[in-house]
């Protein structure tokens, strides 16, 4: 046998040894509490009147919160759905306004191509030098009237502003148990 099993063997007889001695060791003072006089704690007609009546105050702040909470509930839950109606209409209009864009850029885009497609037209084949430079000035021209008409077209868009989300105040403190 090794010397650690020999010192576990050791320990373990220890521990057999004081676990099974007789109980003359053991803590003989009483663990039973110290018997209490009525006189110790007096309960008078005062105290059991304040008592009373800070439960009365209680009960009269639970009721004030209980109907200051339900005020508050009702005020948020107001305020988010006029929020969220809000909401509604912007994204209703900021799709209105995408497809109105959408279509003012197509009809831009239209006419560039068909300024684009005059000039290929016109500059065909053999032309001379001042019917190129005519070619150009009407495409230019075009390009130009076609660029107003889109920036004209883009600020006669409605302006759209995001709605605000509503600023709640804060929930009410329910009050301390006496």
């Amino acid at each position: 046998m090794n010397k650690t099993q020999r010192a576990g063997l050791v320990t373990l007889a220890i521990a057999a040894t004081l676990f099974t001695v007789p109980a003359s060791f053991a803590d003989t003072t009483s663990t039973t509490p110290a018997p209490t006089s009525a006189s110790s704690a007096p309960t008078t007609a005062g105290a059991n009147a304040a008592n009373a009546a800070a439960k009365a105050a209680y009960k009269a702040a639970m009721d004030q919160y209980r109907t200051a909470l339900q005020a508050w509930q009702a005020a948020r839950q107001q305020a988010m759905a006029t929020y969220k109606t809000a909401m509604d209409s912007y994204r209703a209009a900021l799709s209105t306004d995408h497809a109105s864009r959408l279509s003012i850029n197509a009809t831009f885009r239209s006419a560039l191509d068909a300024a684009r497609a005059a000039y290929q037209s016109a500059i065909a084949g053999t032309p001379t030098a001042a019917a190129k430079s005519a070619a150009l000035a009407a495409r230019q021209s075009a390009v130009t009237a076609a660029t107003t008409a889109r920036a004209a077209a883009i600020a006669a868009l409605p302006a759209l502003t995001k709605p605000i989300a509503p600023v709640i105040p804060p929930k009410p403190v329910a009050p301390t148990k006496p």
